[in-house]
């Protein structure tokens, strides 16, 4: 079997953990309901696909795509209250072993995690994390936003907002962005300065992951997807409950990496850009979520070159 198809799947039997597609259906229809779910032709291509590829055979791409339809419906998100994360759904859980121990673990750093929102527009823009005292990381594109591309900021145009958390009430206060430290030149990163209240909680800043992530790891994306009715499927409203804006945690598995990128398959949508990669078994950041929509590849810049550039102006 060729190497793609063999990392297919295993990368199909990590999610399906040996039961068949149609369990796994039904799984997922009593979560979202049944609206806009796989009809029973995909569910038997999808299933087409894993035994061929079970009996060393390649499926055919209708077959493949079915499957990984399937499989993206495995990628829950859970919300943040109270500076903790929710469990996850039990009929899902069993993909992510480790997801009791990462919610303890990124527990010390989910307010270093904010939304950030333009004041002139009055609308929420992406996600940014902290990465030093005082010193913020995001995507450059979510700065053009803020900036109308002059790639400037003063104080008042901008805020970032670490609570925001679904029927929580938000004690962690406001922080303005006060000014850009450094945009990179190719990369998706820019590094923003941020200035606290005197009487905002102290917060951990996250710590970048030198070391390259491998296909198949574990991952999870922290941000605050927003709601995009033009581009989102229609089931979107009952996975997340008709909740965004909010402080979610995305888990899901590295698909390739590249040269300065990694691709995942986290249950992102706008908004999130600018979400931390952490690593589930460290919670260190192994990328900076930068692009993808829901249901396709997501693309981040990898640890590596985050941490080079932010080491350069911290």
């Amino acid at each position: 079997m060729a190497d793609d198809l063999e990392l297919h799947l295993k990368r199909a039997e990590r999610t399906l953990q040996q039961h068949s597609v149609e369990t796994i259906l039904s799984r997922v229809r009593a979560i979202i309901g049944p609206a806009n779910m796989p009809s029973t032709e995909q569910g038997q291509l999808a299933q087409q696909a894993l035994d061929q590829m079970r009996a060393l055979k390649r499926p055919t791409p209708q077959q493949l795509t079915a499957l990984e339809y399937v499989i993206r419906l495995m990628r829950p998100a859970p919300l943040s209250r109270a500076g903790m994360l929710d469990n996850m759904d039990a009929d899902l859980s069993q993909t992510f072993p480790e997801w009791t121990t990462f919610r303890q673990s990124v527990k010390p750093y989910l307010y270093s995690i904010g939304r950030i929102d333009s004041l002139s527009t009055q609308k929420s823009i992406g996600t940014g994390f902290l990465v030093a005292d005082k010193l913020f990381v995001t995507n450059r594109h979510v700065l053009d936003q803020l900036s109308c591309g002059t790639n400037m900021l003063e104080k008042g145009q901008a805020v970032v907002r670490f609570g925001q958390e679904q029927g929580t009430p938000d004690t962690q206060g406001v922080s303005e962005i006060t000014g850009v430290i450094a945009v990179h030149e190719s990369l998706d990163i820019a590094l923003l300065a941020i200035e606290s209240a005197s009487n905002a909680p102290r917060r951990t800043p996250l710590s970048v992951e030198a070391n390259p992530v491998n296909v198949g790891d574990d991952v999870v994306a922290v941000g605050y997807p927003f709601d995009d009715p033009a581009r989102n499927p229609l089931f979107i409203n009952a996975l997340f409950g008709g909740k965004f804006g909010v402080k979610r945690a995305a888990p899901g598995e590295v698909l390739k990496t590249v040269r300065s990128s990694i691709f995942h398959d986290c249950s992102t949508l706008g908004g999130n850009s600018g979400s931390p990669i952490l690593s589930m078994k460290t919670a260190r950041v192994v990328g900076l979520h930068r692009d993808g929509f829901f249901m396709y590849r997501n693309e981040a810049v990898d640890g590596a070159s985050l941490g080079d550039f932010v080491s350069q102006h911290a």
